[in-house]
């Protein structure tokens, strides 16, 4: 699929829930409940199979399933091994906050899943527990050696928070002397309830590794979100997400479905496009998803949108 802007869009990012088993204090709310056992009430599992078997047919070739937290989707495995034997995807990746991933990741893998990006945000138990408000730290990171032991390419996502872990940025980047992952820093966004502290807690990566000593810049490979730099002899690399510093707009080629059956052509975007409608009607969708396309902006307005009440948190977009 082409946009009006000449940028192939072959990258499909689906979120499977809103619901989650952390509550991030820059992701989701403290009070925000779901019922017990909560997936899904928008989308079946045979509208997920409809949605990515037509968009395989119209130019997807990499598929990501997001939440909330993914895992908590009791039929990953199986959409997994469809969308890869049914569709004919072989990048298939997910990106979890690794709670509970060590006892079903060799099942994932078996199943199609080629990656795993893995929410980590302190190498402190104390630091993790309460920025998660209850999450325990050797969940994750059993669940991170197993994935590296069982072959899958692991990153490492780290948001980068002034005063909370940014004297730990040394500790997350020696991560990658012994193990072929990445490392990735992402900068701290003005969106949901991140915004409560994106004031005090924003700090530009970029800038500081870029004047840091015994590291070297890489680049940024083509529709990479990251800038990647690399420690001198080491196996793995070190990423920047900066979407507000360093735009990577001009050739992004991905769109979402969010666990409530809408399309959002741009992550910093309020506005979704519902196709719940389209579901089962594969001739009517191909062509209306053509014309969805379209309509994908040029570039985001986060910097514009910082004061807007209404963007929503990234467990609701399937960040």
């Amino acid at each position: 699929m082409i946009d009006k802007f000449g940028r192939n869009i072959n990258y499909l990012r689906v979120s499977l829930t809103e619901n989650c088993n952390l509550r991030c204090v820059y992701c989701m709310p403290e009070e925000v409940k779901f019922e017990k056992d909560y997936v899904n009430d928008y989308l079946s599992f045979e509208d997920y199979k409809f949605f990515i078997k037509a968009m395989s047919e119209i130019g997807i070739t990499k598929v990501r399933f997001t939440g909330g937290e993914p895992l908590l989707y009791p039929r990953i495995s199986e959409l997994i091994r469809f969308t890869k034997e049914e569709c004919n995807i072989h990048d298939i990746g997910i990106s979890t906050n690794g709670i509970g991933l060590y006892e079903i990741v060799r099942s994932l893998k078996s199943s199609g899943l080629s990656s795993v990006n893995i929410s980590l945000n302190s190498l402190k138990e104390y630091k993790y527990k309460t920025v998660t408000r209850g999450g325990q730290l050797k969940e994750v990171l059993k669940s991170i050696n197993e994935a590296i032991r069982i072959g899958l390419k692991v990153k490492i996502n780290c948001v980068a928070i002034d005063g909370f872990n940014d004297d730990e940025l040394n500790d997350f980047m020696d991560m990658t002397r012994f193990s072929s992952i990445d490392v990735r820093f992402i900068e701290l966004m003005p969106i949901g309830e991140a915004k409560k502290i994106y004031t005090r807690g924003y700090l530009n990566i970029r800038e500081i590794l870029d004047n840091m000593d015994g590291i070297h810049k890489i680049g940024r490979e083509i529709n990479s979100t990251s800038t990647y730099y690399k420690l001198e002899k080491s196996k793995g690399r070190i990423g920047v997400i900066s979407p507000i510093s360093c735009s990577f707009c001009n050739d992004c080629n991905r769109i979402r479905l969010t666990a409530k059956g809408r399309i959002k052509l741009c992550l910093h975007s309020e506005e979704e496009i519902d196709i719940r409608n389209y579901s089962q009607k594969p001739l009517i969708f191909r062509e209306t998803m053509k014309e969805i396309i379209l309509q994908k902006p040029q570039r985001h307005r986060l910097i514009e949108n910082r004061s807007s009440e209404s963007m929503s948190c990234m467990y609701q977009i399937g960040g």
